[in-house]
């Protein structure tokens, strides 16, 4: 058999070429020249990988986001490579160094995309309220989300990279702008907090809700609490969401209504 009687076909490499390679192998000869790939002699089927297909820029970029997004929820940030991933996505890998230079910039175009969403979600929870910025309702959504591991790992792994040092993200902005207007709408021509005490509680809700995502079980079982109690966790999202409340709307002279 000749490489021209398997054009687009596929048989074990050494039946092709005349001579001893391993029999894992097998050649598949097409316009674009010739490719040696695993040969799986179960099933006689090529390696599951997207077929490739001509695309724009926007719609490569979108499609190796997903295929990101979906191999480090399976296997974690630190088990996944581009070249998985362009596989994945059914690209060459040099398109992905490409678009995204390392693997590290892809992670946190990664978790630009899923804070958009949490954000986004933050945005409908106060517009369910009646635009009304409460901070147990945002509370609710943030630790809903940090309860799934997955988001948590990548995020850590996200922050912890020495190469990391953040950028600016409307979509943040945009939320504090949200919760601002909606403070404005509910106090009604009162006096409202400023737009530097919004951001302090922001960074502290925050700043407490994934600190204690990623510690709050050992400091549980250091204090000699179990930490699998739903109520500890249930009691802290409270507090925070008590404390938030009261310092945001110190500067009006209210009362806090959680």
């Amino acid at each position: 058999m000749t490489a021209d009687e398997v054009l687009f076909g596929r048989v074990p490499l050494q039946t092709v070429v005349g001579r001893h390679l391993p029999a894992a192998l097998v050649v598949v000869v097409g316009r674009r020249g010739t490719i040696f790939t695993p040969y799986c002699p179960l099933d006689n089927k090529l390696p599951d990988m997207a077929p490739r297909r001509r695309r724009n820029p926007a719609e490569s970029r979108a499609e190796l986001l997903a295929a990101a997004a979906e191999l480090i929820r399976q296997r974690g940030p630190d088990n996944v490579s581009l070249r998985q991933i362009a596989e994945a996505a059914g690209v060459a890998h040099g398109l992905v160094s490409h678009y995204y230079g390392t693997y590290a910039a892809l992670v946190r175009e990664v978790l630009r995309v899923e804070n958009d969403r949490i954000e986004a979600q933050v945005r409908e929870r106060i517009r369910a309220e009646d635009g009304v910025p409460t901070a147990a309702g945002i509370m609710d959504v943030v630790f809903d989300t940090l309860a799934d591991e997955r988001y948590l790992r990548l995020f850590v792994w996200a922050e912890m990279h020495a190469d990391y040092r953040g950028a600016t993200r409307p979509e943040l902005v945009e939320l504090i702008d949200t919760i601002e207007a909606g403070i404005r709408d509910a106090l009604a021509g009162r006096p409202v907090p400023s737009r530097s005490r919004i951001e302090a509680v922001a960074l502290i809700g925050l700043s407490a809700a994934y600190g204690f995502a990623i510690g709050g079980r050992s400091w549980l079982a250091g204090m000699n609490h179990d930490p699998d109690e739903p109520a500890h966790a249930a009691e802290f999202r409270i507090q925070l969401a008590r404390m938030m409340g009261a310092h945001m709307v110190e500067e009006s002279g209210l009362e806090s209504a959680d």
